[in-house]
């Protein structure tokens, strides 16, 4: 039981024990409720197909996939669901995304095969033909070294259709410049 919880992200087994210990000491009604929003969890939310967020309902993209007042030409791609959610809360991001699902390991080297480079690759392809293609992919990922080989490694792929541009923290900033009048 604690190796469940353990085995989720972020989640180590003092914490795993913790959160077993507590749920020991809740009603089978509580239980049982728990239980039931898991479920749900499962059968009302799915994965988009474009960005890989979470989707609600029955349609295959998420509302910002859907989103029409969204910039189409740009694409920010980051590392996790989280990341998506830290950007959106900004409110100042306005195109879309792509999570890749993780980052590249110097432990493990085929870790580049999990992520979704190739669905990177094939959306902005695939944009080209379209009305809006993708021109600027901004490549906000973690300042880790695992971030900045992924993102080199992104570099190198995306050469292909467009350059990347490469942002320490995600988010490009404009400077307004005020002249004195």
């Amino acid at each position: 039981f604690i190796a469940r919880f353990a085995s989720l992200p972020s989640i180590g087994p003092r914490q795993a024990s913790r959160l077993a210990f507590h749920l020991l000491k809740k009603s089978t009604g509580e239980l049982q409720d728990y239980a039931n929003v898991i479920l749900a969890l499962h059968q009302d939310l799915n994965v988009c197909a474009e960005c890989f967020y979470v989707s609600g309902g029955k349609d295959k993209n998420c509302e910002i996939c859907n989103d029409p007042e969204r910039d189409q030409s740009v694409i920010c791609v980051v590392e996790k669901e989280t990341d998506t959610a830290a950007i959106e809360k900004t409110g100042r991001f306005k195109g879309l995304y792509h999570i890749l699902g993780g980052t590249i390991s110097k432990l493990e080297p085929e870790s580049y095969k999990k992520l979704r480079v190739k669905e990177l690759f094939e959306r902005i392809k695939t944009s080209q033909k379209e009305k809006t293609p993708v021109k600027e992919a901004i490549l906000a990922l973690n300042p880790t070294p695992e971030g900045d080989m992924t993102a080199l490694y992104l570099e190198r792929v995306l050469k292909a259709t467009r350059p990347a541009k490469r942002r320490g923290h995600g988010i490009r900033r404009r400077r307004n410049s005020r002249r004195s009048a």
